[in-house]
């Protein structure tokens, strides 16, 4: 009898309704995948996706690489396989944190179309800007008097904004305006940790103190390592174990 491998390479929307009529929806290769995560690695048209889910096929279990049909759909993007695994109940949130949800992988794959189907993620900004979402943050992002501009994100209500300014952000240009954001009430828990990660916080806190100790600009990239990580235990107990 034909297997899921072969019936999901030659996508053939007939022979996937045959098969499922005649083979376990939920039987796994030698990787641990379903056949409906091979239908996401091979690209097999909504139609096909839609004809397991009808027949039962597990959104939720994992392979060996701990991935979901939703991660993998979202790897290979199919947009339209996500847009059906969501209506088939597809869970969004993880127990390990936004980092670990499929929100996350379209992000940080550069796919805001994905993300933003996902943006109900618990922890997760909208990516994509409005018309003048955009133009606020151009205007951020090119203001050139400091205290203007420190006073400006100080004002900002939209975790959207200050996601986006800090991914944007020109770092060479120094971390004051990040401590900033940081300190902003309407800062995200991921823009905390974007910060963290594009700021190279474990190589600063990784520094002896007389590597930074002499240089005012090394002491607040320091010091802002500090920050954030503080903060992000506080909320992510497990980055402190």
């Amino acid at each position: 009898m034909t297997n899921w491998a072969e019936i999901a390479r030659t996508k053939n929307v007939h022979a996937v309704r045959t098969a499922a009529g005649e083979l376990d929806v939920n039987e796994r290769d030698e990787r641990g995948r379903t056949p409906l995560m091979l239908f996401m690695t091979y690209k097999l048209p909504t139609e096909a996706v839609e004809i397991l889910l009808e027949k039962g096929a597990e959104i939720e279990v994992t392979d060996k690489l701990g991935e979901t049909a939703l991660l993998k759909a979202i790897k290979f993007h199919q947009e339209g396989a996500v847009k059906l695994l969501l209506k088939y109940g597809a869970q969004i949130d993880s127990p390990r944190g936004i980092r670990a949800t499929a929100w996350n992988e379209a992000a940080s794959r550069g796919d805001r179309a994905l993300a933003d189907l996902l943006a109900d993620t618990r922890g997760a900004v909208r990516l994509t800007l409005t018309s003048e979402e955009q133009t606020t943050l151009d205007s951020l992002l090119h203001e050139e008097n400091r205290n203007v501009l420190l006073q400006t994100i100080r004002r900002i209500d939209s975790p959207v904004l200050l996601h986006a300014f800090v991914n944007k952000y020109n770092w060479e240009d120094g971390p004051e305006l990040m401590f900033a954001v940081m300190e902003n009430p309407s800062c995200a828990e991921i823009t905390l940790l974007d910060m963290y990660d594009l700021a190279d916080g474990d190589y600063w806190l990784d520094l002896r103190e007389e590597d930074y100790a002499e240089d005012e600009q090394r002491r607040k990239f320091r010091k802002l390592a500090e920050q954030l990580r503080s903060r992000l235990e506080a909320s992510m107990p497990e980055l402190g174990r």
